[in-house]
């Protein structure tokens, strides 16, 4: 049968939560409709041995996958290759989906060619059990849009977006391997290509925060945040390579650039306060004020951080570094 969707589960050492995950993509409705990539990135745990009794159980729609570790972008990678669903939708293994959703999701699905779909999001604090719904287009109605006739005044998270898989394997979208944060590199290396988007009102993707050791908490930034830097880079070169009439690419691209420049300026001061980060930070504001002005005068506009930053020469760094 015809796979509508393609579920690419990104699973290191995910133990833990993988049961879960699984448990909330797999339907007797739907499940015939879905491939689901289970991909054990080289991890130590029992994912893999987990990831198999599934595929034992639903031969024709659950596939674990086993590789070398090589990081987030790795995992994409090697989903998108495999994938055979008109859609493509990437899910972290320590997430999950809104099962009593799936259908709708997978029924608009099949009646759209979209390049890009977009639903809802629910955020779920590991600390407090609490729920937040996210509908980053609320105020526009289901449908099929013309790219270029949005008006992004959100960012848009991974969680949100399905991709017509036909269009990243006929432009070869790969993703940075070996690399945190590269789920802002899923999202945004295929906008050069997207003509269409559809937007579905139906929460689908659980986003599981709070967690210690999330390469969004402070330790993991500490630990990766040149490669948060190292991806910030990557969407310059896609935002720069757009030509200047595609104003709506540009606008989608550029919010994402402007919260991530006043991210990486405060992951530098996340750092042990000394010489090294305070040299780091005025060289990434000094490289981004040469090659893309008009993003560190947009993150300025946006963020009092950058502001007080850029108006002090960033000696603002030494204060901010033993508060942060």
């Amino acid at each position: 049968m015809e796979k509508i969707l393609t579920i690419s589960v990104a699973a290191y050492n995910v133990e833990r939560y993988i049961r879960q995950t699984l448990d909330s993509i797999i339907h007797p409705d739907t499940i015939h409709s879905l491939q689901i990539l289970v991909v054990d990135d080289g991890g130590t745990d029992g994912t893999l041995a987990i990831a198999r009794e599934y595929e034992e159980k639903y031969p024709d729609s659950v596939f674990a996958v086993h590789k070398e570790n090589g990081g987030y972008g790795s995992v994409i990678n090697t989903s998108i290759r495999l994938a055979r669903g008109k859609y493509f939708k990437q899910l972290d293994g320590d997430d999950w989906f809104v099962t009593e959703n799936l259908a709708a999701f997978l029924q608009g699905l099949r009646e759209t060619e979209a390049d890009l779909v977009v639903t809802p999001m629910e955020m779920f604090n590991e600390a407090d059990g609490s729920r937040v719904d996210r509908d980053y287009f609320q105020d526009r109605a289901e449908g099929t849009y013309p790219f270029d006739q949005m008006d992004f005044r959100q960012i848009l998270p991974m969680h949100c977006a399905a991709f017509r898989t036909e269009l990243l394997q006929k432009h070869q979208i790969a993703i940075t391997e070996g690399c945190f944060y590269t789920d802002v590199e899923l999202v945004n290396r295929p906008v050069p290509y997207l003509d269409t988007i559809h937007i579905l009102h139906c929460p689908v993707y659980v986003y599981r925060v709070g967690r210690e050791g999330q390469s969004v908490s402070k330790t993991g930034i500490r630990k990766h945040y040149k490669e948060h830097e190292r991806v910030f880079w990557n969407l310059i070169g896609i935002y720069r390579s757009l030509p200047q009439d595609q104003q709506a690419k540009r606008a989608f691209l550029r919010r994402r650039l402007v919260k991530e420049t006043a991210a990486q300026m405060k992951y530098f001061c996340y750092l042990d306060p000394g010489k090294g980060p305070y040299e780091e930070l005025k060289a990434f504001a000094c490289r981004l004020g040469r090659e893309c002005p008009e993003i560190l005068e947009a993150a300025a506009g946006y963020s009092r951080f950058v502001r007080v930053m850029k108006a002090t020469g960033y000696r603002a760094y030494h204060l901010a570094s033993r508060v942060m």
